[in-house]
């Protein structure tokens, strides 16, 4: 094991041993999922620990002794007192020490890392036994998160996440499957969701007859109390992503805006987030390629569009 992985593991159960109160805080994501089970289960903690905090509300968050995972404050929480985080975005993966907003100590890892979930992983290898099934699983959220989906394993997860990942009893069920290492209880799972995707198909063409153009932004709407619409525009926005500069998919309740995921190939969209917070009533935040955008005042969609074409258009 290399010095950063004794360094890296280091760091976390000091401030464990500091804050023995402490709570897991992670993406709800599937690669957020199963690192936060997974470093639960290498802690020898419970998961009733783990927690997921709601991305309509993650800038009401105030994270204190906590393990962050993928939850860096670019996404908008504000952290309190001590916290680590675990984090495998940005120019290389880490584990980063916080006192209040200030990183006081980071560990640098390899830059090949794909998922949270692997650098969890690989920091507690020598406390974690993962048979055949789970080091299949692992891989597979390795090519979900980083977008590189070829095996049939992936596919079928990545599909049977999308059509529950509103549900707060799936991410309840799944984690504790994967803190148990139950892994044939979620190839089960997947096998018994996998033959409802051909509903999402019908939807991702629903949503292509949305999609428009405004400026240098290619958009396109869905219905955000709707989980099937859910599951397809995530499939349509890595769709539209391999050809357009700049993806918008505006999440629409009783047909007003209510959030928008935005997604860049050629832009550092930090410096659209900082644009669009200078609105009243908007809240931005996300990584240097793909963010989240919340509207927490009333506005029309036209509107709403506008305001993002110009923080993109002014920093394009």
């Amino acid at each position: 094991m290399g010095f950063e992985h004794e360094e890296g593991k280091r760091i976390i159960f000091r401030f464990v041993e500091d804050n023995p109160e402490y709570t897991i805080l992670s993406d709800s994501d599937l690669d957020g999922i199963f690192a936060a089970s997974i470093i639960a289960r290498a802690l020898g903690t419970d998961f009733s620990r783990i927690h997921y905090p709601k991305p309509s509300e993650i800038d009401t968050v105030k994270a204190s002794r906590s393990i962050l995972i993928e939850l860096p404050l670019s996404k908008g929480l504000t952290y309190v007192g001590s916290n680590v985080l675990l984090d495998h975005h940005g120019p290389a993966p880490l584990i980063a020490f916080y006192n209040g907003p200030r990183k006081t100590r980071e560990i640098l890892f390899n830059s090949g890392i794909r998922s949270v979930s692997r650098l969890v992983f690989e920091v507690f290898k020598d406390l974690l036994e993962l048979n055949d099934e789970g080091i299949r699983m692992l891989e597979a959220v390795d090519e979900i998160d980083s977008g590189n989906i070829v095996s049939e394993l992936a596919v079928k997860i990545n599909k049977a996440f999308l059509l529950n990942s509103m549900r707060e009893d799936v991410r309840s069920s799944l984690t504790r499957m994967v803190y148990e290492g139950d892994w044939n209880s979620i190839l089960n799972w997947v096998e018994s969701e996998i033959g409802r995707w051909n509903i999402v198909e019908n939807k991702i063409e629903k949503l292509r007859s949305t999609i428009g153009k405004t400026g240098s932004i290619t958009y396109f709407t869905y219905d955000v109390t709707d989980q099937l619409e859910a599951a397809a525009r995530r499939m349509l926005m890595f769709e539209l992503g391999g050809s357009e500069k700049v993806v918008v998919c505006v999440g629409l309740r009783k047909g007003k805006p209510v959030s928008a995921t935005i997604a860049a190939c050629c832009l550092d969209l930090n410096k659209v987030y900082a644009e669009l917070l200078k609105n009243n009533g908007v809240k931005a935040g996300g990584r240097v390629n793909i963010g989240g955008i919340q509207f927490k005042q009333e506005i029309s969609l036209e509107d709403a569009l506008n305001l993002i074409r110009m923080a993109v258009e002014g920093e394009g």
